[in-house]
């Protein structure tokens, strides 16, 4: 819990309580985001007193935010408590509860505004069209993380977080390829190949020999809790060393080249690419055209188990991996190595296969990505707002489908009374209500497992 002055914020109001603020942050699954802040903002309106929140997405999109704050009264909580939020993924959440201050999450990074003073004396939602406002970022550890897996599939596994018993829901996952892809189920062991390869033939997916073009794994980096989970469901292994692919360059619906991750998420072509042209806004890649280089952000790479080797790293938000997946991979594509050397010769066809949380899904969907069944399991009753329908949910809650994981909130085992515990029940014991834009209360499971990828069973 972090405590300071109100005296900064008389200037902004006319309250004049006889407390100190109570800032908490909040980081972890970008999957369990939706649900984790309209928990949030619903815990503010519960308390009747007027709020603010700021975010880092659309007016009324709020729910995708990736860095967002809230300011007033939360239900249960005396005084002014600001909530700020800053999601990277579930290991890195655990990272950071557990290994401050060298692992301190940013908040505030790319919202335009200082979102203390907008959020205080601005009416409402305030959001990326804000003008006006000087930028700041601020560090700090977090209070509470949520999680897609158990600190036990994590190299905090000794950690000391709480409470023993972290489960606050189930977060269900869906394998989906690129618009156009003919590709209609992906299984464990299809998978398995792909991850140790970085691509198989189509025709091993479509059972079509005439089918000679690639398809070519893409996902998250080993921060990830979707990572975590889909290596640990599909037999990988959590700390295996796979082989990925990224999106390096597209226009708003077609891709143009994509890049087996390089190691360090940094690219040492030296001009090999000189002759490529990357358009502006290439998703990964920056086109840098004083010496013909390319520079790739290095959040990309894979560092968490220490194995930070070529291929093995990925995005570093599923809103960005979900934006590429409603991209055209039809013709023309150039696919580079590591180094980034053509690594076939010419451009052809590219099909991407990822595994994605229904949230995530859901947006990829809706530009044109094609959901696939698993292990000939197909779940495509969700809706445009994440909602699972009943024959779906039963699938699911049954066992008939297993692409699935707990949702963990820990908070720092330092955390045991005061505001931020209050914080932390307030939204655990409330987000069940929340839970239809990323998965299903865990009451309602028939079925359970023993841990992340661990046997399916009654």
């Amino acid at each position: 819990m972090k405590l300071k002055s109100i005296t900064g914020l008389l200037a902004l109001s006319l309250i004049t309580p006889a407390f100190a603020d109570v800032t908490v942050d909040i980081t972890g699954a970008t999957a369990f985001r939706a649900a984790a802040l309209d928990t949030i903002k619903a815990r503010y309106v519960a308390s009747g007193a007027a709020f603010q929140f700021a975010h880092d997405q659309a007016s009324g999109a709020f729910n995708g935010a990736t860095r967002a704050i809230f300011k007033g009264t939360f239900q249960g909580v005396s005084g002014v408590t600001t909530i700020r939020t800053s999601f990277s993924g579930s290991v890195e959440g655990i990272k950071a509860l557990v290994d401050s201050p060298a692992s301190d999450p940013t908040y505030y990074t790319d919202i335009p505004g200082n979102f203390i003073t907008a959020a205080a004396i601005g009416g409402g939602e305030t959001h990326t069209s804000t003008v006006g406002f000087a930028k700041t970022t601020a560090t700090s550890q977090s209070e509470i993380a949520f999680s897609d897996v158990s600190k036990a599939s994590t190299p905090y596994a000794s950690a000391s977080l709480l409470p023993a018993s972290a489960t606050c829901g189930v977060v269900v996952f869906t394998m989906l390829t690129n618009e156009g892809s003919p590709i209609t189920n992906v299984t464990a062991q299809q998978f398995r190949a792909l991850a140790a390869a970085g691509f198989q033939p189509l025709s091993m997916f479509t059972g079509n020999a005439s089918d000679s073009t690639n398809v070519f794994l893409t996902g998250r980096n080993d921060g990830s809790g979707t990572r975590t989970t889909y290596l640990a469901e599909t037999g990988v292994g959590i700390t295996t060393a796979i082989k990925q692919y990224v999106v390096v360059s597209s226009t708003s619906t077609a891709i143009a080249a994509i890049q087996e991750v390089p190691a360090g998420g940094t690219n040492d072509s030296n001009g090999s690419l000189a002759g490529i042209q990357l358009p502006a806004g290439s998703d990964i890649l920056a086109y840098e055209t004083a010496n013909n280089t390319i520079t790739q952000d290095a959040t990309y790479a894979s560092t968490i188990w220490g194995k930070d080797f070529n291929g093995n790293g990925g995005y570093s938000s599923g809103s960005t991996l979900r934006t590429d997946m409603g991209k055209t991979g039809a013709s023309g594509v150039t696919v580079f190595d590591a180094s980034g050397a053509d690594a076939f010769g010419s451009t052809q066809r590219v099909d991407l296969v990822t595994f994605l949380s229904l949230n995530d899904a859901k947006t990829a969907r809706t530009n044109g990505a094609v959901v696939c069944g698993y292990n000939g399991v197909k779940l495509d009753g969700f809706s445009s707002n994440g909602t699972v329908s009943a024959a779906d949910k039963a699938k699911v809650t049954g066992g008939l489908y297993t692409a699935w994981g707990y949702q963990q909130m820990y908070r720092r085992g330092d955390i045991t009374t005061g505001a931020a515990k209050d914080v932390y029940d307030g939204i655990k014991n409330n987000i069940g209500s929340n839970l239809s834009t990323a998965g299903i209360a865990t009451g309602d499971m028939t079925v359970s497992r023993p841990n992340d990828g661990g046997t399916v069973a009654p």
